[in-house]
């Protein structure tokens, strides 16, 4: 890292003060008026990171792997053991892949939702509501259905809230909090097709009928009207490589943005080159435009309003050590960027500003947005294999 960093140990029930990192912003950023002021909450290398006010005191906290960090001095609490071969080069996994803050139990306190690669398993940590933590939190089995890439918090049954789970493993299901067999509360999975997927996925309303499809890279499947019973209607697609191919992405983001009244898609590869949006035709069929090709590693995006002039942008960033170093300049310098979509219709433009670049900073598995510190413009929260979390600041308001 550059100037103003620093490596301090996280250690569980102490109160660390981290200053502030000396993150510069490009001539870019500075003529888009947005500019981002990075905090170091940890040091500790996990690739998720998840926000929610775990302690129910009115103010968002954070949480990666083994630690949660309360607001507002972010005091870092050990939550759980997690099995970990990561080196201090960064090379080797930590068995967890998604920390997605949901209130598993009904009890009022977000638990944590957590699946993993190499334990080949989704789970969830209750949270005790005992705060400051006096133990680690219990952790119990969901389900075992191969690999899971990652997961992340989505809008299933179209309410506008993004309260169920999209976990990234071989079949494709989304999950809900429900009453379970045994009368308990707890979260069910819906299975829409058992079929080995490509890695990658997202959700969101494609063919404008006001429900949430899920999409895979190569295909998507369109919600029925009852979307726990009824089959879901599959269509193909080809998405995540050059030239309308398909390949292994991250998230699959949903949105318009060419404003003609069709949702469009937005991905990358996830360990090649490519950052791409596909456009709806009329005719149902798709037209790939490039974003970015210059670069490897994208594994992570969020759309959201940063420079808040009405419409969404993208935030993205380079995932460290992806496959240890194997990937397409996989020892490139980490970085985040945010890309300011402008334009309509055929003109559609993405200008691509620097947050942080060669200063030990990327971004892992997901990328959470929030305005945690209450003051009117979003925040962002990265992590990874570098050592994280770090909270970035926008500084526009």
């Amino acid at each position: 890292m550059k100037s103003g960093s620093v490596r301090l140990l996280v250690i569980s029930g102490l109160l660390i003060t981290l200053p502030t990192l000396c993150v510069a912003q490009d001539a870019e950023d500075e003529a888009s008026g947005v500019r981002f002021q990075a905090h170091q909450i940890g040091t500790v290398r996990f690739e998720p990171c998840g926000v929610g006010d775990f302690d129910n005191n009115g103010k968002i906290d954070i949480v990666s792997g083994e630690y949660i960090y309360l607001a507002p001095e972010w005091k870092a609490y050990k939550i759980a053991t997690i099995n970990s071969d990561i080196t201090e080069e960064g090379n080797g996994y930590a068995w967890d892949f998604m920390d997605a803050p949901l209130d598993v139990d009904g009890d009022g306190h977000l638990d944590i939702v957590t699946c993993n690669w190499h334990g080949k398993c989704m789970e969830w940590r209750r949270n005790p509501g005992v705060f400051p933590p006096e133990a680690e939190w219990e952790t119990f089995l969901i389900e075992e259905k191969g690999n899971y890439e990652f997961g992340e918090m989505v809008d299933a049954d179209g309410d506008g809230v993004k309260d169920e789970i999209l976990p990234i493993c071989p079949a494709a299901e989304w999950a809900e909090v429900g009453t379970l067999e045994n009368g308990e509360t707890g979260l069910i999975v819906h299975e829409i097709n058992a079929e080995r997927h490509i890695w990658g996925g997202g959700m969101g309303d494609i063919n404008g009928d006001g429900r949430p499809d899920l999409i895979r890279p190569s295909v998507w499947y369109e919600a029925p009207e009852d979307i726990r019973k009824d089959e879901w209607t599959r269509h193909e697609i080809s998405l995540g490589a050059p030239d309308g191919g398909t390949d292994h992405t991250p998230q699959i983001l949903v949105h318009d943005f060419n404003r003609d009244g069709r949702n469009d898609l937005l991905t990358s590869s996830a360990h090649k080159y490519g950052i791409w949006w596909y456009e709806q035709n009329e005719d149902e069929s798709w037209t790939q435009h490039l974003i970015d090709d210059t670069w490897t590693q994208a594994h992570s995006h969020a759309l959201a309003d940063l420079d808040q002039d009405g419409d969404l942008d993208l935030l993205t960033g380079k995932r460290f050590r992806a496959h240890n170093g194997n990937d397409p300049e996989g020892d490139a310098p980490p970085c985040v960027y945010w890309y300011e979509r402008k334009g309509e219709g055929s003109t559609v433009e993405w200008e691509r500003h620097t947050v942080t670049f060669d200063e030990g900073i990327g971004s892992g598995m997901n990328i959470p947005v929030v305005d945690i510190d209450a003051d009117g413009d979003l925040d962002f929260v990265v992590t990874g294999k570098w050592g994280g979390p770090v909270l970035f600041e926008n500084l526009l308001k």
